[in-house]
């Protein structure tokens, strides 16, 4: 009964028009708050004037902040986090962390017409790692109730804050039961405020050799996916959201209901080279997926510019004009 419910709710929706639609209901929660004008901030132009505070940090083959870049164009970046108490296994020096955004990207041409995610990458062709050790211990990091935001939030500080780049975190530790997030950061600028989201991986939860998949699945949601008009995104009546911005079945990366997560958008019907004219946002048409489609997707925004999850017709002048808050 619940299933049929969830489906005749589903479809009433979507048949109502697409103005009616509150794109600011459906946007994130317990963001973490930064601003530009916290005396720690280092904005991303300015970002090779930071310091590092722990000297023995400072290893050989090591990059506190981001490397000189190969392309303008949308990237994926890396970074690698330890908290302050945290012994360093040097996951972004012995290619661990490398190893791990390479599968995913194998993983992706393989499921999804040769498209990958654009990687930030060095000249010499290697990924790109930023390292950051934050101000919080392991068992403070632990008891916070969004360590997703809060890294997200700290990066930006750190001068992680390129409207261009989409930021895949690494913490090396365990938080509570988790194996991903997505970290959403409310980033006030002096243009005006942003939500910067970005996927957030904990190294400690299972064999690094299979972070991949959360890797994957955080950037998607980072992204806006899987969108609520999505025929197969969940319904849930009493939620906050009416939703969970996951799918309702099983045997899919961006599934709750377990499975094999190996497939991504199978059927084409969710969020993947779909025809869903009532739900235009499509991982195909990411500018962080290559190679680009000319007519390509941003994160889709809501009128505040946080990242929303139903936007039935996609408001690319809207993505641009939030993103655009990120430069100055």
């Amino acid at each position: 009964m619940k299933k049929i419910f969830q489906t005749l709710l589903l479809l009433i929706i979507m048949s109502s028009p697409a103005s009616s639609f509150d794109e600011e209901r459906y946007t994130g929660g317990g963001q973490w708050p930064v601003s530009s004008s916290d005396d720690t901030f280092i904005h991303y132009q300015d970002q090779n004037q930071l310091t590092n505070k722990n000297e023995k940090d400072e290893i050989e083959g090591r990059f506190f902040y981001d490397q000189e870049d190969v392309t303008d164009d949308y990237q994926v970046h890396a970074i690698y986090i330890l908290a302050s108490d945290s012994k360093d296994k040097k996951y972004d020096t012995n290619g661990t962390i490398e190893s791990i955004v390479i599968k995913g990207n194998e993983h992706l041409k393989k499921n999804i017409d040769q498209k990958q995610f654009r990687l930030d990458l060095t000249k010499d062709g290697n990924l790109d790692v930023s390292f950051l050790r934050v101000n919080k211990t392991r068992k403070e990091i632990n008891r916070l109730e969004n360590a997703a935001g809060y890294f997200t939030g700290m990066v930006i500080l750190h001068g992680f804050n390129n409207p261009k780049k989409l930021y895949t975190i690494f913490y090396q530790d365990k938080y509570k039961w988790e194996w991903g997030q997505v970290g959403d950061a409310l980033y006030d600028t002096p243009n005006g405020e942003v939500e910067v989201t970005a996927g957030v991986v904990y190294l400690g939860k299972k064999k690094a050799s299979e972070a991949w998949v959360p890797h994957i699945h955080e950037l998607f949601h980072a992204l806006g996916f899987v969108q609520l008009c999505a025929p197969g995104a969940i319904i849930e009546r009493n939620s906050r959201w009416g939703k969970n911005d996951h799918l309702n079945y099983k045997n899919d990366i961006m599934s709750d209901r377990g499975g094999d997560y190996l497939y991504i958008d199978k059927k084409r019907t969710e969020y993947f080279g779909h025809s869903n004219l009532n739900c235009e946002l499509d991982l195909e048409k990411s500018a962080f997926m290559e190679p680009t489609e000319e007519n390509f997707q941003l994160q889709p925004f809501s009128p505040t510019c946080k990242l929303t999850r139903w936007q039935p017709i996609y408001n690319h002048e809207r993505s641009l004009e939030c993103l655009s808050k990120l430069d100055f």
